[in-house]
């Protein structure tokens, strides 16, 4: 009986303990266009790399920026092969994407979703950069789909541990 009894309270306990915690869904990765600012233009904010996409006017937007063609030194270059090309539908009455943007061929993870009493905080790791080429307009992205928030959403990023 008291095995039992032991068994529930460390499964009440551990589920209490993770209860701000949201589990996301993988939803796409690949390369993306940044966004560019005429010389002279700069913004006063340095833009965030988090874009949070509630509806399905900003999915567009989001969707236009990734390049139709490969990053290929061929002629033509082939097309790409991201899979978020095919504008797969998000039922926004449900759930809100998450997308982190990087300049470099390195992705963005994302270790951690918390929601707390007056916003959600996002935790995305940084992975050391590998030297590769790129065009100057060019990053990697990395979006995940997590249930539906109105709260405001605060972006937390971690170096990579060496």
């Amino acid at each position: 009986m008291i095995g039992r009894l032991g068994l529930v309270l460390m499964v009440g306990l551990s589920w209490t303990a993770g209860a701000g915690d949201i589990q996301p869904k993988d939803f796409g990765k690949g390369i993306i266009n940044l966004l560019q600012f005429a010389p002279g233009k700069v913004p006063e904010v340095k833009p965030s790399p988090l874009t949070v996409v509630r509806d399905a006017k900003a999915y567009a937007r989001f969707l236009e920026r990734i390049p139709k063609k490969q990053i290929s030194r061929t002629r033509p270059a082939p097309p790409n092969s991201d899979p978020l090309l095919k504008r797969p539908p998000i039922d926004f009455t449900k759930h809100t994407l998450l997308a982190v943007s990087r300049p470099a061929m390195t992705r963005a993870v994302f270790t951690k979703i918390t929601s707390a009493k007056l916003e959600i905080l996002v935790t995305v790791e940084f992975p050391r950069e590998e030297i590769a080429a790129r065009p100057i307009h060019i990053g990697t992205y990395t979006a995940v789909l997590i249930p539906k928030i109105k709260k405001p959403v605060r972006l937390r990023i971690v170096g990579a541990q060496r």
